[in-house]
């Protein structure tokens, strides 16, 4: 049996190449850095596993310190000895020490240990991570969705002309700008990216409750595909209200950190999709509960990030392959960050709009170790 032997945090800065604006904030401007904790977990037999936590302070409340400290001092000693193959006990050590509030505590740390867990245990059984979640290897190839930023008419549709030449097919933006500017976006978008493209507009919690229902109709009749979290996370009141006559289907992100919070949503009738992010959710384990609620609900998925690297984006599309889910996934960290310092080789696995897995046991890819010993 082999144990948790030693839990290691790296804190690492990757270079912003491009701004990304939301109605909540920003997750970085170009020419600033976007900080990433990366987790390496040894077993007794020295086999090692690699995880990832992208605090993000616009979209939850942990910050890199709050993170790095969290699984130094807490969560990493509490795993100590612990059966690497023990996913459940692994979750009930870190409840012990970081309790829950209204929902999971500190879910960006423990998304961490928990992927550097799942990339141990497959790397120990020599298989990919999909095989080792109960998934067949023939599925390996999940379509990225590309995240649009500009926020006038012409702008937009040169970002999809140069996006669909690069092999990307389906679209995401970000809404709650103004609603004239929203309604416009949408049209423009579906023009340009085709019927067969899925649009995804994701408010960020930043819409009103007097304009949602008619912004929804004009998504409607614009051929948007979803509407993601038009309100603030606490406000399920607001849900059901819009939902009563809302024409396009729906979906949470920042309302979902755990399985019994998608589950309110979706014994109630009120979203359309489950949005898989395992950052947000505390990593694959959680996620592979929310899934089942979904299943249950006979909902479908789609699959999102919080601007993660290649690692994150890796443990999520070999995750959502088990399920048959092959797109559109909007894990967009590729865009706005560089990362060539810690995966020089990520033109091998991310290319013509998509994530393309191989057959290598784990995740699939690690960081350089040189490139964290100098940061």
């Amino acid at each position: 049996m082999n144990t948790i032997q030693k839990v290691e945090v790296f804190s690492i800065s990757l270079p912003v190449t491009q701004t990304f604006r939301f109605s909540s904030g920003t997750a970085g401007s170009a020419g600033g850095t976007a900080s990433i904790a990366l987790v390496k977990l040894t077993d007794s037999g020295g086999n090692v596993g690699w995880g990832e936590g992208r605090p993000m302070p616009q979209w939850s409340y942990e910050t890199i310190e709050s993170v790095t400290s969290t699984i130094r001092t807490y969560l990493g000693p509490a795993i100590l000895g612990l059966d690497i193959t023990d996913r459940w006990g692994l979750h009930q050590r870190m409840q012990s020490v970081i309790g829950r509030g209204p929902s999971t505590g500190m879910p960006v740390a423990r998304a961490a240990l928990d992927m550097a867990v799942h990339d141990l245990c497959a790397r120990n059984a020599g298989i990919p991570l999909r095989n080792y979640l109960g998934g067949g290897s023939q599925r390996n190839t999940v379509e990225l969705s590309y995240t649009l930023t500009s926020h006038d008419v012409e702008s937009v549709k040169k970002e999809i002309i140069a996006a669909k030449e690069k092999g990307f097919r389906h679209f995401n933006f970000k809404a709650a700008v103004t609603s004239e500017t929203d309604q416009a976006l949408a049209r423009a978008i579906r023009q340009t990216a085709g019927p067969d493209a899925f649009v995804w507009a994701d408010a960020n919690q930043g819409l009103q409750p007097h304009e949602a229902l008619t912004l929804a109709r004009s998504f409607a009749d614009a051929g948007v595909n979803v509407l993601e979290q038009p309100f603030p996370a606490d406000q399920l009141q607001l849900m059901r209200r819009l939902r009563q006559q809302c024409p396009v289907p729906l979906a949470i992100d920042e309302a979902s950190v755990s399985a019994a919070d998608f589950f309110q949503y979706a014994a109630e009738g009120l979203v359309d999709y489950l949005v898989i992010k395992v950052t947000r959710s505390g990593g694959i384990w959680p996620s592979l509960q929310q899934i089942a609620v979904a299943a249950s609900a006979g909902l479908p998925l789609l699959v999102s990030g919080l601007t993660d690297s290649l690692l994150t984006k890796m443990a999520v599309c070999q995750l959502a392959v088990v399920f048959g889910h092959h797109g559109p996934a909007a894990l967009n960290g590729s865009q706005f960050l560089d990362e060539s310092a810690l995966y020089p080789n990520k033109a091998e696995i991310e290319f013509d709009g998509a994530v393309h897995l191989g057959m290598q046991p784990g995740i699939g890819v690690q960081p350089r170790q040189e490139a964290l010993e100098s940061a």
